[in-house]
């Protein structure tokens, strides 16, 4: 952890906005896998809609606390900062389509910016999963310390690669799926 984000744990009044963001992301964290689950197998579709409203407003609290402690940290080292910041845009744009595709009834379209939205909420795992990475590759201060470099990577890293891994299995899905909508869609053949 950065020496400011310490600060900010221990300074009065900025510790609430800290604590929002982790309920917040926590909530959302442990919601989004059921939410996957009940929305991909059609089941228990008002359970689906009520802990969707739930994930919806826990991403608003964790990103509210968010948004105030990367201000904070913003002058201090806007590299790591803005890791973050890129972090809390892909959640709120995720989010805020996954939410806007369903209430367009756009199931499908849903159902993928949803799947991406859980990636981006589980950064807080995948970063420490990419300090452990740098560590073993030896990017590491002195007895093993976490240096602001593998921090600053850390930072970036936690959710643009699963971001992209993502991606790539949805629209992987599809280019070898073969469904009403893909029928026809062929470029016509050159009539002579």
């Amino acid at each position: 952890m950065l020496p400011s984000i310490r600060r900010t744990t221990t300074t009065c009044g900025h510790g609430v906005t800290l604590w929002a963001h982790l309920a917040g992301g926590l909530t959302a964290l442990l919601i989004g896998p059921i939410q996957l689950w009940l929305g991909l197998t059609r089941r228990g579709l008002r359970l689906h809609r009520l802990l969707g409203r739930i994930y919806l407003g826990t991403v608003v609290l964790s990103l509210s606390g968010a948004s105030y402690l990367i201000a904070k940290e913003l002058p201090g080292d806007w590299v790591f900062a803005g890791g973050l910041l890129g972090l809390a845009c892909a959640w709120t744009l995720t989010t805020g389509l996954g939410y806007l595709a369903i209430r367009r009834r756009r199931i499908q379209q849903h159902r993928e910016w949803m799947i991406r939205s859980c990636v981006v909420a589980s950064a807080f795992v995948f970063f420490r999963v990419f300090v452990d990475i740098l560590h073993a590759l030896g990017v590491h201060g002195p007895r093993g310390a976490e240096t602001a470099e593998e921090l600053k990577l850390a930072a970036w890293f936690c959710w643009s690669i699963p971001l992209l891994v993502a991606e790539a299995f949805i629209q992987w899905r599809h280019l070898w799926s073969v469904g009403p909508e893909d029928r026809g869609s062929e470029v016509p053949e050159r009539v002579a």
